[in-house]
């Protein structure tokens, strides 16, 4: 029978290579150049695959997407996913979602009870404003209003008010998504404070290099190393909603 993460314990991760450190989220965040950039890193290994959710067992699909990497459903094909890293790199791995999930962080705390935590958290305003975006052009959200959207919140959690082909229905309950106190606790919980690192998204857009070095310092590896400044996935509006959604 496949391993799953309850059922991994502190001694079975000995016997395997599993990540140093995990970066947190949030989507929208900078989390993507943060992983570029950290990758580069000749002492840390982090594999192709941005977002393998593993340990977000309550909030993350497994429904395939077209083009789209399949994403690792056991514990085996996790831990293959960092079978290349050398001897002395660190392994890391970077999920948006485990801030927002309820399960991840005590998953996380069962397979590496020493590993390092990274989050990065974005004013809630903006936040909410670029992630609106993002599901709608992902076709999780259909209602381009997003104050609209938080005035359904009570509907939404009753199962009206849905997009039809919504594959995450949770993931429209917005105020969800900012309660950081609670999702930063459920961290703080399992892991010593000196293993939990959190970064404000504005500071690191406004200057990358002093937020990189930063989490090198944090993962103690070279920090003086010339690291290249990124920005990748830049929000994008959708124009005409309805012909976004048709061409879907």
């Amino acid at each position: 029978m496949t391993a799953s993460p309850e059922q991994l314990s502190a001694a079975d991760s000995q016997r395997t290579r599993a990540p140093d450190f995990f970066m947190v989220g949030h989507s929208k965040c900078g989390t993507s150049a943060l992983y570029e950039m950290l990758r580069s890193h000749p002492r840390i290994f982090m594999p192709d695959l941005k977002e393998p959710a593993f340990f977000a067992t309550d909030v993350a699909t497994r429904l395939p997407q077209r083009g789209a990497e399949p994403l690792p459903r056991t514990l085996e094909e996790y831990l293959e996913l960092f079978a290349e890293a050398q001897p002395g790199q660190l392994i890391g791995e970077a999920t948006s979602l485990y801030l927002w999930s309820h399960d991840a962080a005590a998953h996380i705390a069962r397979l590496a009870p020493a590993a390092r935590i990274v989050a990065v958290v974005r004013e809630p305003a903006s936040f909410l404003h670029s992630l609106h975006m993002q599901l709608l052009q992902n076709h999780v959200e259909t209602e381009t209003d997003l104050w609209k959207t938080i005035e359904m919140e009570h509907e939404r959690r009753e199962g009206r008010s849905l997009p039809r082909y919504s594959p995450r229905p949770r993931a429209l309950i917005y105020s969800e998504r900012v309660k950081y106190v609670e999702q930063l606790r459920r961290y703080h919980d399992l892991f010593p404070p000196e293993r939990v690192l959190v970064l404000i998204y504005d500071e690191f857009r406004d200057d990358n290099d002093a937020t990189v070095r930063k989490v090198l310092r944090f993962l103690g590896v070279d920090d003086t190393l010339d690291m290249p400044a990124l920005e990748v996935n830049r929000s994008v509006r959708v124009r005409s909603h309805r012909l976004h959604q048709f061409v879907h």
